[in-house]
C-alpha cells in the first residue's frame, strides 16, 4: 500500500529556515572565537577585575623631630577593619568580637552593615594589639588594611607648635597643617581578588602603585628646653592666679627659637578633649600692649640719635605728672633720675620727659626698623603683625604713651626678637623655627639659615644698654630675676589692659611680663615670658620675672657644660671680622680689652708685646715679642680711644676698671702722677 505525500508541504520554507539557523550558528561561532581567542586577554582581564576591589594604600606621613633628632611627632602602625558584604560568612559573629573589641554596642555594627555598598570600614586606625581578636576570625570577608596613625610622644610639649591632624592624618593646626603638603606623602592603590577558596587576599598580578613616605622636618626647637618652658610657665601662670601665659626663648644671635609656648595646652593626642582657646599658639596670634618692656627701644631710639645720653637727668614729678590733659602716674614717687635710672626703676614719666625732643616720625622709624607693626615671617599659620600706629594718626599723647608700651600692640614672639636686636648688636634677624627639610633616606632638600634683616643700632649702643639692663636686675625693678651664678639683665613690663567696650583702661586687668637675656656677657638666650591677669600681684617685677629665673637656671643644670663654657657658633664664626686689632700691645693691655670685649685666647712665644694675631680654628692666638718702654708716670689718656688709652698704661703697676664706652674722658690718678704698685685705675668713657 502506498503513502500519499502531502502536496501542501512547502520544502521552500523548510530550506530558508534551515539556512537562517545554520547562519546564526556560524555567527555565534565566529563571535565566541573571537571572544575565546581573538580578546581573550581583554576579557580575562575584564573578569579578573570585576572580582577585585580597589584599595588604597595610605603613605606614612613626614616625622617631625627637635634639634637634636628626637620625634616629636611620628607614626604608629595600625589596622583599618573593613567587611567585603559579598563575601561575609560570619556576620553575627564579627558583630559580636567587633562590640566586645572596641566598646560599642552591636547594634552600631549591625547599623552599618545596612547599606547598598558591598564594602565598609568598621574600624579605622586600631592598634596591631587589639586587631589580634579580629584575626583569630576565619571569614572571607574580614578585610584588614595596614595604616597609620599620628603619634606625639611628648603629648602637650610643644603641641601649640606642632599642631594635631584629624582621622585622616590631615593636618589641622601648627606645622602639621602649614607643611601638610611636604608632610602628607603620596599615597598608593593596589587591588584585592577573591581567590579559589572565596577570601579575599592582595593580587600580585596587579600591584598597583607603591605609596611615597612625606618629608620630615627638623625643628630648631630643644625638647628639652620646651619642657622646662612649658614646667616653669605653669606653674608660674597657677602661682599667680592668672588667666593665662606666654613664653618665648630664642637665640638672639641666629633668631633659632629654642622653645615656645602658652598655658593653658592641649594634648596633640587628644585635641578634641581641649578647648580651641588652648590649641592657638598665642605666642603668635595674641597682640597686647607690651607696658614698660618697650621702653628699651624708646631709649634705644633716643640714644642712638644723640638726642640724650646714660647720664642725662629728669625730674619725675613725685610720681604724679599731668600730660596733654592726662595725668601719667609712675608706681612709686621719684625726684630727679638719670636716663639710667628712668629705666632701672621703670618711670613713665620720665620716659615721657625725655622723649619730647625726638621728632615723632623718627621714633616711627626705629621702631619700625626693630619689626613693630609687621609679620616676623615665622612659618606658622594664624601670624598677627600687631599694631603700630603712623605719626599721621598720633594724637599730642600718642608719643609719650607709645614710649612706656601704650597705644601699640606686639606679639610675644615679635617683641622678644626685637630684643634679640637690643642685646646682640644691633642686629634684627629673622626668627625661624625649620630648621631643615629631608628625604625619608636621609637626603636634606632645603636647610635654612640665620637671616640677619637690617643693623637698628650700633654696637656699642647694643653694649650700653645691656650693661643698663643688668642693672635692672641688680638694683631695679627686675631683682627677682637675679640669678646667684648666672649674671643676667632685662627688663620688666606691667601693662594696665585696655577695654574697648568702654574705651578705657580696665581696672584690676594687667598684663605682666619680663624680657631677659642671660649670662650678661654673652649672651647664649633671650627669654620673653608674658603673664595675663595675675592677682593679687600683677608687677611684671613680681610676677613675670621669676618664671625668667626659673627657666634660665633649669636651663643652666640641663646642660652646665654647653652653656658655661662654650661659644654660640653665630658669634665665634663673627668674631674674626669684629676683633680689636692689638699688635703692639702688652700682654696685659690685650687682656683687659679682651676681657671688656668677653673674647678669649691662647699666647704662643715669649716677651710682653703682641707682635702678631691670628685665628686658628676660630681661636684668637696673640704671638708675643720683645717688650716696649712704658711710661714710668700717669700718661694724660683724656681725649684717647679706650684701646689707645691701655696701650700706654703699665700694667705690672696698675689694675684698670672701665666705665662706659667710647673715648676716655676722665682719668681717676691725675697725668703726671708716679705710679705706685698696686694702684687702682678708673677710666671713664663716652661717645662723642
Amino acid at each position: 500500500m502506498k503513502v500519499a505525500l502531502n502536496k501542501n508541504i512547502k520544502f521552500e520554507r523548510i530550506y530558508f529556515l534551515v539556512i537562517v539557523l545554520v547562519f546564526f550558528w556560524m555567527v555565534l561561532q565566529i563571535r565566541l572565537y573571537v571572544i575565546q581567542v581573538q580578546h581573550h586577554d581583554y576579557y580575562m582581564t575584564q573578569s579578573r577585575i570585576q572580582s577585585q576591589k580597589k584599595i588604597n594604600l595610605q603613605a606614612k606621613r613626614g616625622n617631625i623631630y627637635d634639634r637634636n633628632h628626637a620625634a616629636m611627632a611620628t607614626n604608629l602602625e595600625y589596622y583599618d577593619i573593613g567587611l567585603d558584604l559579598s563575601l561575609v560568612e560570619k556576620k553575627s559573629l564579627i558583630v559580636k568580637v567587633c562590640s566586645r573589641v572596641f566598646h560599642k554596642p552591636a547594634k552600631y555594627y549591625n547599623d552599618q552593615l545596612k547599606t547598598n555598598r558591598d564594602f565598609v570600614f568598621l574600624a579605622r586606625k586600631v592598634p596591631r594589639e587589639v586587631s589580634r581578636e579580629l584575626d583569630k576570625i576565619e571569614d572571607p570577608g574580614l578585610v584588614m588594611i595596614p595604616a597609620y596613625r599620628r603619634y606625639y610622644p611628648y603629648g602637650s610639649y610643644g603641641s601649640q607648635i606642632i599642631g594635631f591632624t584629624d582621622v585622616d592624618d590631615k593636618g589641622l593646626s601648627g606645622i602639621e597643617l602649614q607643611y601638610e603638603s611636604d608632610l602628607k606623602g603620596n599615597p598608593g592603590w593596589t587591588r584585592m581578588v577573591v581567590d579559589a577558596r572565596r577570601r579575599f587576599r592582595y593580587d600580585v598580578d596587579f600591584p598597583g602603585t607603591a605609596p611615597q613616605p612625606g618629608i620630615d622636618i627638623t625643628l630648631t626647637i630643644d625638647k628639652d628646653f620646651q619642657t622646662i618652658l612649658e614646667d616653669e610657665l605653669k606653674a608660674g601662670v597657677l602661682g599667680s592666679n592668672a588667666r593665662c601665659g606666654i613664653a618665648v626663648l630664642m637665640d638672639p644671635y641666629s633668631g633659632e627659637i629654642l622653645a615656645m609656648g602658652s598655658y593653658p595646652t592641649f594634648n596633640s593626642n587628644d585635641p578634641q578633649e581641649s578647648l580651641i582657646a588652648h590649641r592657638r599658639n598665642r605666642a603668635i596670634t595674641d597682640v597686647f600692649e607690651p607696658g614698660s618692656t618697650f621702653k628699651v627701644f624708646s631709649a634705644a631710639a633716643l640714644l642712638q640719635e644723640g638726642i640724650k645720653k646714660p647720664d642725662d637727668i629728669v625730674y619725675c614729678e613725685q610720681g604724679a605728672f599731668k600730660f596733654h590733659d592726662h595725668i601719667i602716674h609712675d608706681s612709686k614717687s621719684y625726684g630727679w633720675l638719670s636716663f639710667t635710672k628712668v629705666l632701672e626703676h621703670s618711670s613713665n614719666i620720665g620716659m615721657v620727659k625725655l622723649m619730647a625732643d625726638i621728632p615723632s616720625l623718627s621714633f616711627y622709624k626705629y621702631l619700625k626698623s626693630f619689626g613693630f607693626g609687621t609679620l616676623t615671617g615665622i612659618t606658622l599659620p594664624g601670624e598677627s603683625s600687631g599694631l603700630l600706629t603712623h605719626p599721621r594718626d598720633f594724637s599730642g599723647l600718642s608719643k609719650g604713651v607709645i614710649s612706656f608700651g601704650q597705644e601699640v600692640g606686639v606679639t610675644a614672639l615679635q617683641i622678644t626678637n626685637a630684643f634679640s636686636a637690643i642685646i646682640n648688636g644691633g642686629i634684627l634677624m629673622k626668627p625661624y623655627l625649620i630648621s631643615r627639610l629631608s628625604a625619608p633616606d636621609g637626603t636634606i632638600i632645603q636647610e635654612n639659615k640665620s637671616e640677619q634683616i637690617r643693623q637698628v643700632i650700633s654696637e656699642d649702643l647694643s653694649l650700653l644698654l645691656k650693661k643698663i639692663m643688668y642693672g635692672v636686675v641688680l638694683r631695679g625693678t627686675g631683682k627677682k630675676a637675679f640669678i646667684e651664678e648666672i649674671p643676667v639683665g632685662g627688663k620688666t613690663g606691667t601693662a594696665q589692659k585696655y577695654n574697648k567696650k568702654i574705651n578705657s583702661y580696665r581696672k584690676g586687668g594687667y598684663l605682666a611680663s619680663f624680657i631677659g637675656f642671660a649670662p650678661y656677657d654673652s649672651p647664649r638666650y633671650v627669654l620673653g615670658v608674658f603673664i595675663d591677669e595675675p592677682s593679687p600681684n600683677h608687677s611684671g617685677g613680681y610676677v613675670a620675672a621669676p618664671i625668667f629665673a626659673g627657666i634660665i637656671k633649669r636651663i643652666y643644670t640641663h646642660t652646665p657644660l654647653q652653656y658655661d663654657e662654650q661659644e654660640p657658633a653665630i658669634k665665634l664664626a663673627e668674631g674674626s671680622a669684629q676683633l680689636p686689632v692689638l699688635t703692639g700691645f702688652t700682654l696685659p693691655a690685650a687682656e683687659e680689652l679682651l676681657e671688656l670685649r668677653d673674647l678669649s685666647f691662647d699666647s704662643e712665644g715669649k716677651g710682653s708685646v703682641v707682635k702678631k694675631q691670628t685665628m686658628e680654628n676660630q681661636n684668637l692666638i696673640l704671638h708675643l715679642g720683645e717688650t716696649t718702654s712704658i711710661p714710668s708716670k700717669m700718661p694724660d689718656l683724656r681725649g684717647l680711644s679706650l684701646r689707645e688709652a691701655l696701650r700706654c698704661i703699665d700694667f705690672s703697676k696698675l689694675t684698670v676698671k672701665v666705665d662706659g664706652v667710647g673715648d676716655v674722658h676722665r682719668q681717676s690718678i691725675a697725668p703726671g702722677s708716679s705710679l705706685n704698685r698696686g694702684s687702682t685705675l678708673y677710666l671713664s668713657c663716652s661717645r662723642n
